[in-house]
C-alpha cells in the first residue's frame, strides 16, 4: 500500500515564509518630501539663494520632490518645465503670474496650488509631508495642498519676508491663523522672529524648532593671528538694507578715537553705485581708512578673513547672513544687528556684539567695544569654535528633522 503523503497545515507553509521574510535584512524606506519654494535655482532665476537648495542637497536620508516657484508680471511669461529646465527629475518649474508687492498674494497662492496639484496627479509624485520654505507665501499654497491631500504641513519661517507681509497685510491674519494652527512644526531660520509667531498665533513650543542655514566648513580656516583694529564689511553695496549708510558715519567716530582703525568694503555693485560709495569715502575724509575693493570669489573671501580683527555688518531686515557665521568659525568677532539676521543664535558666543542697525551711534559703541575685547574674543572663539559650530552643524540639525519627519508619518498613518 503506497504510503501517503503527510498533510501540512494550511498555515505552516505561510508560517514559514513569513519566518523566512522575517530573517532577511528589511529595507529601509525612506520618507519622501514635497518641497515648495520660490527660493531654488532653476531656468526661470539660475541666479538665487542656495540656501533652501543647500538643505536639500545635504539631507540624502529622505527622497526629495520640488515645487520651484518665480513669480512674473506678465501673465502670457506663465509657463511650467518639468525638471526646472535643468534635467532634474526631482523637481517641477512653475512661473507664475502675479502682482508685485504681494497685491492678492493668497489668490495668486491658491491658483498655484491648484495648478501643483494638477502637477502632482500628472507626475505621479508620492509624499509623506509637505514642506514650505516660506510661512507668509509659499507656505499658503503648501496650506491649501495639505488640506485636498491630507498629508502633514511643516513650514521655514523667514524672518524679513515673514515680518514685513504680517504687518503689510493685516487683513491675512485670520488665514496666516489657520496656516499656523495646521503646521505640524515650524523651522525657525530667522531665530530672532520667534517671539513674533508666538505674539501673534500663541504658537507652542511643541511645534517650534531652530533651523539655521548651512555653511559649508571645509573652506573655513581660523587662524590666531590677525591685523588688530583691521575690519572688513562683506555686502551686496545696490542692497541699501545692508546698512553702508549707517556704517561709513559710524565708522568716521571710530576713526576720530582709534586712528589706526580700517574697513575693507567688500561685495558687488554697480559702477555708479561703487562710484557713489567712493566719493562719500573721499568726501569724510577717510580714503586712507576705507578702502572700497568689490567683489572677491567666495573661496578667496574664506581665505582672507582671518586675518581681520571683526565683520561689520549693521544689516536690516537679514534673514538670517551667512556672512556673520563663516567669520565667527574663521575666529573673527562680528558685529551684528540686533532684533533681525543671526540674533537668537548667538546667546553667550562673546565673540558677538550687537548694535541697532538704525543707529550710528548704536554702531560706533559697538565696534569701540570689540576694538577693546579684539584679543580675548579671538581667543574665545578659536577656543570654543566646536561649541560654536554646534549650533549651526548641519548634520545634528538635520538628524532633528528626519527625527520629526518619521515622528509625523507615523503619527499621520495612525
Amino acid at each position: 500500500m503506497m504510503e501517503q503523503p503527510e498533510v501540512m497545515p494550511a498555515s505552516a507553509g505561510s508560517d514559514r515564509n513569513a519566518a523566512a521574510l522575517s530573517s532577511m535584512p528589511r529595507r529601509k524606506v525612506r520618507p519622501t518630501i514635497l518641497h515648495v519654494t520660490a527660493d531654488y535655482p532653476d531656468l526661470n532665476k539660475p541666479i538665487n539663494t542656495l540656501a533652501v537648495k543647500n538643505f536639500i542637497d545635504a539631507n540624502e536620508e529622505v527622497v526629495h520632490r520640488i515645487i520651484s516657484l518665480n513669480r512674473t508680471a506678465v501673465p502670457w511669461r506663465f509657463r511650467v518645465t518639468d525638471g526646472g529646465g535643468q534635467g532634474d527629475p526631482r523637481m517641477v518649474s512653475i512661473r507664475y503670474a502675479g502682482f508685485p508687492l504681494g497685491v492678492q498674494l493668497a489668490t495668486s497662492m491658491y491658483v498655484v496650488a491648484r495648478l501643483s496639484h494638477a502637477i502632482i496627479k500628472r507626475q505621479g509624485w508620492r509624499f509623506d509631508v509637505i514642506h514650505a520654505h516660506k510661512f507668509t507665501f509659499e507656505g499658503l499654497a503648501a496650506y491649501w495642498l495639505s488640506l485636498w491631500t491630507g498629508k502633514p504641513l511643516i513650514c521655514s519661517l523667514r524672518g524679513e519676508v515673514e515680518e514685513k507681509i504680517l504687518r503689510f497685510k493685516p487683513h491675512y491674519a485670520p488665514l496666516y491663523r489657520h496656516v499656523a494652527e495646521h503646521c505640524r512644526r515650524l523651522y525657525y531660520v530667522s531665530a530672532w522672529f520667534r517671539p513674533e509667531m508666538k505674539r501673534r498665533f500663541g504658537v507652542g513650543p511643541e511645534k517650534e524648532r531652530f533651523l539655521p542655514n548651512f555653511v559649508h566648513v571645509p573652506h573655513i580656516v581660523p587662524r590666531a593671528e590677525f591685523r588688530r583694529n583691521a575690519f572688513v564689511s562683506v555686502m551686496s553695496f545696490d542692497d541699501k538694507r545692508k546698512g553702508l549708510d549707517m556704517l561709513l558715519p559710524a565708522f568716521k567716530q571710530v576713526v576720530a578715537r582709534v586712528p589706526d582703525a580700517t574697513l575693507d568694503l567688500i561685495g558687488r555693485g554697480a559702477p555708479e553705485r561703487l562710484q557713489h560709495i567712493q566719493s562719500l569715502i573721499d568726501g569724510d575724509g577717510l580714503t586712507g581708512s576705507i578702502r572700497l575693493i568689490g567683489p572677491v570669489e567666495h573661496y578667496e573671501l574664506l581665505g582672507r578673513l582671518g586675518s581681520y580683527a571683526g565683520l561689520l555688518l549693521p544689516s536690516r531686515n537679514e534673514t538670517f547672513g551667512m556672512a556673520y557665521i563663516e567669520a565667527l568659525l574663521s575666529g573673527v568677532a562680528i558685529l551684528y544687528s540686533s532684533g533681525t539676521g543671526v540674533d537668537g543664535y548667538l546667546d553667550g558666543i562673546q565673540g558677538a556684539f550687537g548694535a541697532d542697525p538704525y543707529s550710528p551711534d548704536s554702531i560706533r559703541d559697538a565696534i569701540l567695544a570689540l576694538i577693546t575685547k579684539q584679543q580675548t574674543a579671538r581667543e574665545w572663539l578659536l577656543n570654543n569654535r566646536s561649541d560654536v559650530l554646534a549650533r549651526f552643524d548641519s548634520t545634528r540639525h538635520i538628524a532633528a528633522y528626519n527625527g520629526d519627519l518619521r515622528e509625523l508619518i507615523k503619527n499621520s498613518s495612525i
